[in-house]
């Protein structure tokens, strides 16, 4: 029984490190093959433009096209990581104790600080249905407001 169990236990060993090396070629090759696209694509968009603007100008055009996409590929980066840091201070907060770190992260004046203190307390305390109703009213008051 306990070679059974040890023989079903190294197949499948061996099928995730079948899998995990197929992956890894096949990771190696995209990789490879997406290089070797974008090279030539990036001579072919050179040509084109030495063609009708000249050699320094498609130089430039190409060069500011990848500075671009570097700029942009960055500025998600930074975007992302500063939702994953939002979105981490918000779920340490998510305990009553921990209000003062997601008030020092979302930042403010001091006003807006101490209302939304006053806002995580006062959720706090009420119920799911209660807060639903809060919201309701909340959402009726604005809309009659807007609507004058």
């Amino acid at each position: 029984m306990i070679r059974e169990r040890t023989g079903l236990l190294g197949a499948a060993v061996e099928r995730r490190i079948r899998d995990c090396l197929l992956g890894g070629i096949a990771a190696a090759a995209i990789t490879l093959f997406a290089a070797v696209s974008l090279a030539f694509g990036t001579f072919a968009a050179y040509i084109y433009f030495r063609t009708s603007e000249g050699r320094v100008i498609a130089a430039l055009i190409v060069s500011t096209a990848y500075g671009m996409l570097a700029i942009a590929i960055w500025a998600i980066g930074m975007a992302r990581r500063r939702f994953s840091r939002l979105r981490r201070a918000a779920s340490a907060s998510a305990s009553p104790g921990n209000a003062d770190s997601l008030l020092r992260a979302l930042g403010g004046t001091p006003q807006e600080q101490l209302a939304l203190a006053a806002a995580l307390r006062l959720g706090g305390e009420l119920s799911t249905m209660q807060l639903l109703v809060l919201a309701l009213i909340g959402g009726f008051v604005a809309g009659r407001r807007l609507g004058k």
